[in-house]
């Protein structure tokens, strides 16, 4: 009869794991290489952080500190008016619920139809499927500025003009691309037997769908949907473009007017709390899924 104690087992492994287990390290990886490696990720990620951590302390600097001839790392002392500024701009919590709005229709919308395409190329053999796929691709590469004035004529004729379901519909031309090629990865790697078996026990093409395809499919649709709200909040040339009232606009159409307004033009501290203020949602939201996120872009990538 076979060993199987762990110290058998262990004997068994092949030396290059035995070594990988013992330092923690792989066979012809030395210690000095491994630190260097550390060192230059760090550096790294210290760079990317710069501007960020600059952002957030143009917000609590004075003005004194701001408009001194050398820079300082660290504010003589922190003054949080320039919050008070923002908070106090009475377009600025109207802008960010007109954002809410638009990506949270766009979001849901852009799933709801992305998904049934996404499981239809997946699951269906169809004519006319394969060129459906390309020009799915193709559409992803077409940039925004090239539709922002035909989409302007299209709804401005259909009476969308200026108006949150015209912007949301607006969105859905890039938001279900998006969502129909990332989830059709997702939906392949499900086994097809499993709704087959499914089927055989009983359930509807349907009953199928709701108890087999969308709860394995549920990492990719956080995945997705949580790009997707990330494109749809810092959208700003469809926005720009097809809204033209100001209690409607977005906040990075708002941010926009204000960091070029005259009356606010100088106020570097107002500017940078507004535009930390606006990126903070995504922020959020990113960190809330993030092992979600995660979870989603390993099941896409690997074939099951």
């Amino acid at each position: 009869m076979a060993d199987f104690t762990p110290r058998a087992t262990l004997d068994r492994l092949p030396q290059t794991v035995k070594a990988t287990r013992r330092t923690g390290r792989r066979p012809g990886q030395s210690r000095a290489m491994t630190g260097v490696w550390n060192i230059i990720a760090v550096a790294f990620g210290l760079v990317m952080a710069f501007p960020i951590y600059w952002m957030i302390l143009t917000t609590v600097k004075p003005n004194h500190d701001l408009l001194a001839q050398n820079p300082t790392f660290w504010p003589t002392r922190f003054d949080f008016s320039s919050y008070s500024t923002i908070f106090n701009d009475p377009d600025f919590l109207n802008s960010m619920r007109n954002t809410a709005i638009i990506t949270v229709g766009a979001v849901l919308a852009g799933l709801a139809v992305g998904f049934l395409a996404a499981v239809a190329v997946a699951r269906f053999r169809f004519r006319g499927r394969n060129p459906f796929i390309v020009a799915i691709l193709i559409v992803q590469m077409v940039p925004l500025l090239s539709i922002a004035i035909p989409l302007y004529i299209v709804l401005n004729k259909a009476g969308l003009y200026d108006q949150y379901l015209g912007v949301i519909v607006a969105y859905l031309v890039f938001t279900i691309p998006y969502v129909v090629w990332t989830l059709r990865s997702f939906i392949v790697n499900i086994p097809v037997e499993l709704d087959e078996a499914a089927m055989v026990d009983g359930c509807t093409r349907w009953g199928a769908f709701f108890r087999i395809v969308l709860p394995l499919s549920l990492p990719g649709l956080v995945t997705t949907g949580v790009y997707a709200w990330i494109q749809a909040w810092n959208e700003f040339i469809l926005a720009n473009t097809l809204l033209s009232s100001n209690d409607k606009r977005t906040s990075m159409v708002w941010l926009s007017f204000y960091s070029s307004s005259p009356t606010h033009g100088a106020d570097y501290g107002a500017q940078m709390a507004g535009a930390l203020l606006v990126s903070l949602p995504v922020t959020i939201l990113f960190v809330i899924f993030q092992r979600k996120v995660t979870s989603g872009l390993t099941a896409g990538a690997v074939k099951g």
